[in-house]
């Protein structure tokens, strides 16, 4: 009975979500219901509650500058035309449909996502695909494809969330979710190659497991080497990079002119001033407050206000965009902040032992049910750090009690909750917004349509990581 009422908030936000109540209403009842819960039910957990929120503090706060550093960014370069400078340069550079798709899929997608998040790599790759001669529709869900990084977009804040719910550290979940994302960038990459002309051809297919081999590589790597942070965004650039040396070996000349290289400079302080801090953090094994030197929260405050000076916006243009990122910060960091509370409160209130012990029974079932709660939480949200804020804590206990580890299980929710924001109505509606562009009523992608293909693909790899937690956990 115990874990009958422990369920019953994550049920509510559930039900309310799907009704299409607002995120940040649906997670503040669920917090609601939480307290009433510890103050009735749960009482023991009474007395853990106010201590236990105090600590989380600190891990709220990051999350939310990280929101507002990436949305920040995000409009600064769109605002300056360096975005546009950039996706031109590599639009020049594409080859055959195969060839383009899988660059933005593994490439310009992730890249994007990874520095900014919040869908705007999909703001990016999908004009990148119209104007390389795809049909608006293809654009739209090849884009949408394209977020299979997004354990690592705005760098990461879902991730630190899952990490600290589950008692690790940031740089071991992005460890374990590396591996099990693999599914997802192989498998996205089957499936891009599949909607293209020639794309059935074994060539087109083996470039789909190459690509997306690449990219998994590279982020994987960098989690091993570097750190969680800045995996995503070196994941995409190894793509990126690899994708142009085959297209200078097939004979395409691959220059940087200076507007291009002017562009990347926020970038390049955004991934070198993380790079270097963790390196210097390691070297001289700091701890505690000190470790903040190399927090993606830090880095990005910064390169934004390097990239207002270096890209040379317009004093008028400022006080117009500040408001812009403070409105969309609002949409966004509100809800994230109301669902961490919800799953902070559900651990410290002890609300998630039960839960565990309830599904310890299903044996089997519980490896594969857990990707789908993950999958599911990421497609009602939109959003890694929502959904792993509201299982990730139970899919921990769950872990536990079927006896496989913690880390590798939630490892595995990250990533399938991250790959089901792809067909989140607000990220195809985005999608579907890139492709519309210029184009008359009658000729607009619909949403349905698109959902649709998305969601197949989805369920593909849902799937998959259900064998992964089986064969492998």
């Amino acid at each position: 009975m115990l874990a009958v009422w422990a369920a019953l908030p994550l049920v509510a936000v559930s039900v309310l979500l799907a009704l299409r109540v607002r995120a940040l209403h649906a997670a503040l009842t669920g917090v609601l219901m939480v307290l009433v819960l510890v103050a009735t039910v749960f009482t023991d957990g009474r007395d853990q509650l106010l201590p236990g929120v105090v600590s989380w503090l600190p891990t709220a706060v990051e999350v939310l500058v990280i929101i507002g550093g990436g949305i920040a960014l995000s409009r600064i370069m769109a605002g300056s035309g360096a975005q546009g400078v950039l996706a031109g340069w590599l639009g020049r550079l594409t080859g055959g449909p195969v060839a383009t798709a899988l660059l933005v899929v593994h490439g310009v997608t992730p890249f994007a996502e990874s520095v900014t998040g919040f869908g705007v790599g999909v703001l990016v790759g999908v004009p990148l695909l119209v104007a390389a001669g795809f049909a608006p529709h293809r654009a739209a869900v090849l884009g949408l494809l394209g977020l299979c990084a997004v354990p690592w977009g705005a760098l990461g804040p879902g991730t630190i969330i899952a990490a600290r719910l589950v008692g690790t550290t940031p740089d071991a979940m992005g460890v374990a979710t590396a591996w099990p994302n693999t599914v997802v960038t192989v498998g996205v990459g089957v499936a891009a190659v599949l909607m293209v002309p020639g794309g059935r051809r074994p060539g087109a297919l083996a470039a789909g497991v190459l690509s997306g081999l690449v990219l998994a590589s590279g982020i994987l790597l960098s989690s091993l080497l570097v750190a969680m942070a800045p995996s995503g965004a070196l994941g995409g650039l190894t793509a990126i990079a690899a994708h142009l040396a085959w297209r200078r070996v097939l004979g395409t000349r691959v220059t940087l002119p200076g507007p291009v290289s002017r562009a990347l400079v926020p970038y390049a302080v955004l991934l070198g001033g993380i790079l270097a801090s963790t390196a210097t953090v390691r070297v001289l094994d700091l701890s505690g407050p000190s470790t903040a030197v190399s927090s993606p929260a830090l880095w990005l405050v910064l390169t934004c206000l390097v990239a207002v000076r270096w890209l040379r916006l317009s004093p008028d243009s400022l006080g117009p965009l500040l408001r812009e990122v403070l409105h969309l910060w609002r949409q966004t960091a509100l809800p994230t902040a109301a669902f961490l509370g919800l799953g902070v409160l559900m651990v410290v209130g002890g609300l998630t032992t039960p839960l565990g012990r309830a599904i310890q029974a299903t044996d089997g079932l519980a490896l594969v049910a857990g990707p789908a709660v993950g999958a599911f939480g990421g497609f009602i949200t939109g959003s890694s750090a929502a959904a792993n804020s509201m299982f990730a804590a139970a899919q921990a206990a769950v872990a536990e009690g079927v006896g496989v580890s913690a880390l590798a299980f939630v490892g595995v929710q990250n990533a399938a909750a991250a790959a089901l924001t792809m067909a989140n109505p607000a990220r195809v509606l985005l999608a579907l917004g890139a492709a519309s562009a210029g184009l008359a009523p009658q000729d607009h992608p619909t949403l349905p349509r698109v959902t649709r293909e998305v969601l197949i693909v989805c369920a593909v790899l849902v799937v998959a990581l259900g064998l992964w937690n089986l064969l492998l956990l």
